[in-house]
């Protein structure tokens, strides 16, 4: 299976060289003026026109995101189900790229292609009579690309469930192929600065993949070496002597199979597919079967009909993933088709790694998928697919890969065991080794995303998933400043403290955020200063104490890059008002600065370089930290950017608590000293800053 990479440079030249070359429609001149398409020179002048006109008039003002909502509405039926009645994930991701496409295509108003998608997880399976919303926003313009974020959720008597959420690319063409410039983005609303924000770090993440698979690959052979990754993962079966080597020809077992007490028919069958002996079904344990990989490959074949592409003749990117998620499906159906696996074994898609479309399909091409097993992990398997398309008399193109992640569930829908995969070619052990590297990124997102609540909250520290630890701070900390779902609760600000320089200054409290048993205090108000001027301030670590009253002492480990650092933080043991020891953080800080809002956001983390002592307590800590936006006049006459008037800055102060810091803070006490000590602080940073303006 080739690499899926994002290429979108080719894009314009690959549909180029398909429609002239590939096609071989040369324009040969008849007698009459009319040329071997059939169209007059003055109608092909007229399309001509025509579309210049189209690009000629389209507006490049900026756009809301709310102007490229869509939304578009599914009632699932029997033929979109399995035979489990849940919905196949090909007919999700039609319909999600169809919304997509539809989202770009009114932002940009000219056709668009879907260029890539990110990764994707299924978390709760639709089912029989659903009625399913598909809503895509486009997030961010980057000249000629779109981000566009999908979600699909069902109404149920709980309220909305979210099934999945997924980030589409698309690129705007023009009538001739040709990529064109998209007007920006603007957003309005606290979610769509956030998505604004994070579109920009996830596009830089795509360019940086391959590198970090590769890497992380690296990282768990290292730690047990290529035999011993299989006891990282939980199951280490391909050295076991009572392992079964399925072979085409005879299945052998060190077990001798019980007598065969089935039906007749069954038999016939098994015999008839090469297996000398009848087995038994469980008689030999699944995870200790080992399949070749070569038993696996499949080649599947498909014809683009109208029906199957846009206006543009380009095949819809939704069509071509939905088809390889059928190629996934059945080439997983003949792996898992073995007697030691139980004849009612169904199959669930639960996560498609990103992919990237390399060059286009048109109408009438056959499209020909080429998927084999890469992988399995106890009741999992990868499935990688290479997908190629070719006109009559054409060459073969190669238009598209990626790798989907197959379930293996039995009648219940409880998770069963697959037989192991072996490699017969180098190729085959190079994909072998690889899909470690992918399903470890994949691990490592979930744990850093919070999908993961069996994971402790300091994160371990990796220099090749130092991107993606990013990301995931700045993302913790605008989930809980503006998650709305959460039970909020406005508490009195503590009598003693006078917030004076302060306008609608309020705390909020949530006693347990997400069933994370993390309590999460947020305060908020309105400064007179600059927001620059608050954010050095908050950045600098070595004088935060002349602010910050709790803090013993705090400095700068380690500069990882322009947005990210290591910093250390130490806290005196009698905030709760008891004699206790000291406590220490190790904390990966990451800031962001756009025009119109800063962000600073930390999270514990396990750093070489800040090792834990006997000398402090090592705390934890969620994304914690600053959320600064300009402050705007109700008149609608003041200018922020205008260093001339007196400015205003909102801020949202955010600090999520673990069980001990909530213990060491007396948290649940109204008058809890750490919760007056942080009240405090914020009013003497807010304080000096004012006092900065006015000297």
């Amino acid at each position: 299976m080739g690499n899926a990479c994002v290429n979108p440079k080719s894009y314009s030249a690959a549909r180029t060289n398909n429609i002239n070359n590939v096609r071989g429609q040369k324009s040969v001149e008849m007698k009459d003026g009319v040329k071997s398409s059939g169209r007059s020179k003055d109608a092909r002048s007229l399309k001509t026109l025509v579309g210049f006109a189209k690009v000629a008039n389209r507006s490049m003002e900026p756009k809301g995101v709310s102007e490229s909502m869509v939304h578009f509405f599914e009632i699932v039926s029997q033929e979109h189900c399995d035979r489990r009645n849940v919905v196949r994930a090909g007919c999700l991701l039609r319909w999600m790229d169809i919304c997509a496409c539809l989202s770009a295509e009114k932002h940009g108003q000219l056709s668009s292609v879907t260029l890539s998608m990110d990764d994707l997880s299924f978390d709760i399976p639709a089912v029989l009579g659903d009625v399913l919303e598909i809503s895509a926003t486009v997030n961010n313009a980057f000249n000629t690309s779109m981000e566009v974020g999908v979600q699909v959720l069902s109404m149920s008597p709980n309220g909305p469930r979210i099934h999945c959420r997924a980030y589409f690319t698309f690129v705007s063409l023009d009538h001739h192929g040709v990529k064109c410039k998209v007007p920006k983005v603007i957003p309005e609303t606290e979610s769509e600065r956030d998505n604004f924000i994070l579109a920009k770090e996830r596009r830089q993440l795509r360019f940086k993949k391959k590198e970090m698979i590769e890497t992380l690959l690296s990282q768990v052979l290292s730690e047990g070496g290529e035999k011993g990754e299989d006891e990282i993962r939980g199951r280490a079966m391909t050295d076991n002597p009572e392992v079964v080597r399925a072979h085409p020809i005879k299945s052998q077992t060190s077990v001798k199979p019980k007598a065969w007490t089935g039906n007749r028919k069954r038999l016939s069958i098994m015999l008839r597919e090469g297996f000398a002996e009848p087995i038994a079904p469980n008689s030999a344990h699944p995870e200790r079967v080992v399949r070749s990989m070569t038993e696996s490959m499949l080649q599947m074949t498909k014809v683009v009909l109208p029906s199957d592409a846009n206006h543009m003749n380009n095949t819809f990117g939704g069509n071509i993933m939905s088809w390889m998620d059928d190629a996934a499906t059945v080439c997983a159906i003949k792996h898992i088709r073995h007697p030691s696996m139980k004849p009612d074994t169904g199959l669930a898609t639960i996560a498609v790694d990103s992919m990237a479309f390399l060059g286009p399909s048109m109408t009438g091409d056959r499209v020909t998928f080429f998927a084999q097993i890469n992988r399995a992990f106890g009741t999992t398997l990868e499935v990688g697919i290479r997908v190629e398309a070719q006109a009559l008399g054409g060459p073969m193109r190669h238009i598209n890969s990626g790798y989907l992640t197959l379930m293996a569930v039995d009648s219940r829908g409880k998770p069963t065991a697959v037989p192991k995969i072996e490699p017969d070619t180098e190729k085959q052990k190079e994909q072998f080794l690889k899909a470690i590297g992918r399903r470890q990124l994949r691990m490592e997102r979930k744990k850093l995303t919070g999908e993961n609540k069996n994971t402790g909250l300091s994160w371990n520290w990796s220099d090749e998933m130092a991107n993606e630890i990013s990301i995931a701070n700045i993302y913790g900390l605008l989930k809980v400043a503006n998650a709305y779902d959460l039970p909020w609760k406005r508490e009195e600000l503590p009598k003693d403290v006078q917030a004076n320089n302060i306008f609608d200054m309020k705390m909020e409290v949530t006693r347990d955020t997400w069933g994370l048993g993390v309590a999460t205090v947020r305060i908020s108000g309105v400064v007179s200063c600059k927001m620059s001027s608050m954010f050095t301030k908050i950045m600098d670590v070595a004088n935060r104490k002349n602010w910050d009253v709790a803090i013993q002492e705090s400095k700068v480990m380690k500069n990882v890059d322009e947005h990210n650092d290591v910093i250390w933080t130490a806290y005196p043991g009698k905030l709760s008002g008891k004699d206790a020891k000291s406590k220490d953080f190790c904390l990966y800080r990451s800031w962001r600065m756009d025009d119109d809002r800063y962000i600073v956001s930390s999270r514990s983390i396990n750093h070489p370089s800040v090792p834990p002592t006997d000398d402090y307590v090592r705390g934890e800590v969620l994304p914690s930290g600053f959320i600064l936006t300009p402050w705007i006049m109700d008149d609608g006459m003041t200018d922020w950017r205008d260093d001339t008037k007196q400015q205003q800055t909102s801020f949202d102060y955010v600090v999520q608590l673990d069980k001990t810091a909530q213990e060491m803070a007396g948290f649940g006490n109204p008058d809890s000293p750490y919760i007056k000590i942080m009240v405090k602080s914020i009013v003497k940073l807010c304080t000096q800053l004012k006092e900065m303006e006015m000297a």
